[in-house]
C-alpha cells in the first residue's frame, strides 16, 4: 500500500506550490513521489515537468469509486499527492467522497473569514442561482465530514501546524494527513523515439522512456520535427491561437493536442469563451451522474456549464465544433486532454 495526500481548495491558495514542496520533502526521505491533478493537467503540467516531477492527470470517471480511482493510479510510487480544485462542486466532491483525510489549503490572510470566502468563490465561479444554496451546503457538508486538516499558506513567521510560508518553506510537513491507497495501473513500454512540445499529458513519458520535451520552444522543436528522425511527435497545447505549422511530415506518427496548428477555422479553446457561466443544471443530478451512471452518459444539459464533458471520455472538449478524436493520415487530432490510456485502449495508439 502507498500513501495519498489530498490537497484541496479553491484556486489561488497554493496547491501546486505545496504539492511540489511536499514531493521534494518525501524524496529527501528516499520515497518515490507522483503528483496528481484532476482536470488541471492542461494548465499545470509544464510546471511539474520543469520541476522534474512525475505528473499524472486523473480523469473524471475515476471519481466513481475507490476501485475506479485505483485502476487509474500508476503503480511504482510510495507517495501520491493529489490536487483537487473546487472540492465543493459536483466534480470535485465526487473525488473528495473517496477519501477520509483531506488537507484544505487556506491563505493565511483569509483564515478568519474562510468559510464565507470559499462559499463566495464557488458561487461566483459557477454563477450559481439563489435556489442552489442547499445543494452547495450538501457539497460543503460532504467535504467537512472528512478529517480535514487546515494547511495555511503564504504565512509570515512561525505558526502551529502544517504550513507554507511566504518564502516557500514547507513547515511541519509531518502534520499533513493522508490515506492509504492501492495503485493498480501499469503502462505498456515502448522503445520508440518520441518528441514533444507544449502542454501534453505527461503520461507519455511512462510509455516512451527517452521522450524529449522541448518545453514551449517551438523553434527548436521544429528543427527536430523537420528531420523526421523519430517515431512519434506530440504537438501539445499552448495559449497562442495564431500558431500555425507549415511542415507536415508524412512518415512519423503525430498526436496533436492543438488542432488549430493545422486546421483553419478552429478557435483556441479559451478565446472568446466566457470563463464563468451560470449553472442551469441540477447540481445533485450532475454529482449523481458522475458517481452512478456509465461513462458517456451526458453529464449536464446541452448549452450548460457541464456540457463540455458530454462525450465518451467525460473530458472537457475544447472546441465544440471539432471531433473529440479525429484521424487524418498520420496525424491524430485530440480535442481536449485525451490521455494516452484512452488512445491505447481504443486502438488509436499502438505501443510496441
Amino acid at each position: 500500500m502507498s500513501e495519498i495526500y489530498i490537497l484541496a481548495s479553491v484556486p489561488e491558495q497554493g496547491k501546486t506550490t505545496t504539492a511540489i514542496l511536499l514531493s521534494r520533502y518525501f524524496e529527501k526521505k528516499g520515497k518515490k513521489v507522483a503528483c496528481l491533478q484532476a482536470e488541471k493537467g492542461l494548465f499545470d503540467v509544464h510546471t511539474y515537468l520543469q520541476e522534474d516531477r512525475y505528473h499524472y492527470s486523473i480523469p473524471l470517471e475515476a471519481a466513481k469509486s475507490r476501485k475506479s480511482f485505483e485502476e487509474w493510479l500508476t503503480v511504482g510510487y510510495d507517495v501520491y499527492i493529489f490536487e483537487v480544485s473546487f472540492p465543493y462542486s459536483p466534480p470535485g466532491s465526487a473525488f473528495i467522497d473517496l477519501f477520509e483525510n483531506v488537507n484544505e489549503l487556506v491563505s493565511y490572510d483569509l483564515r478568519d473569514r474562510w468559510e464565507e470566502y470559499r462559499r463566495q468563490r464557488v458561487t461566483e465561479h459557477w454563477e450559481l442561482p439563489s435556489d442552489s444554496n442547499s445543494h452547495l451546503t450538501f457539497f460543503l457538508d460532504l467535504f467537512n465530514d472528512r478529517n480535514v486538516r487546515k494547511v495555511f499558506t503564504k504565512t509570515r513567521g512561525k505558526i502551529d501546524g502544517p504550513s507554507v510560508d511566504d518564502r516557500f518553506n514547507l513547515v511541519n510537513p509531518g502534520d499533513f494527513v493522508c490515506d492509504s491507497i492501492n495503485p493498480r495501473y501499469s503502462f505498456p513500454k515502448s522503445g520508440k523515439k518520441a518528441i514533444a512540445v507544449g502542454a501534453f499529458p505527461a503520461e507519455y513519458r511512462d510509455i516512451y522512456a527517452d521522450l524529449k520535451w522541448y518545453g514551449f520552444d517551438y523553434a527548436e522543436f521544429m528543427k527536430r520535427f523537420r528531420k523526421e528522425d523519430y517515431d512519434l511527435a506530440i504537438i501539445g497545447a499552448c495559449m497562442n491561437q495564431n500558431l500555425k505549422f507549415r511542415d507536415r511530415p508524412v512518415e512519423p506518427d503525430i498526436i496533436c493536442y492543438q488542432p488549430s496548428v493545422y486546421r483553419r477555422g478552429i478557435i483556441h479553446g479559451h478565446s472568446g469563451v466566457k470563463k464563468h457561466r451560470q449553472v442551469t443544471d441540477d447540481l445533485m443530478e450532475v454529482h449523481g451522474t458522475i458517481k452512478n451512471e456509465p461513462v458517456g452518459t451526458p453529464v449536464g444539459k446541452e448549452g450548460g456549464v457541464f456540457a463540455g464533458h458530454n462525450n465518451r471520455y467525460w473530458i472537457y472538449r475544447m472546441h465544440p465544433d471539432f471531433d473529440l478524436i479525429k484521424k487524418e493520415g498520420n496525424i491524430l487530432f485530440c480535442n481536449g486532454w485525451v490521455l494516452p490510456q484512452y488512445l491505447i485502449r481504443d486502438g488509436f495508439l499502438e505501443v510496441g
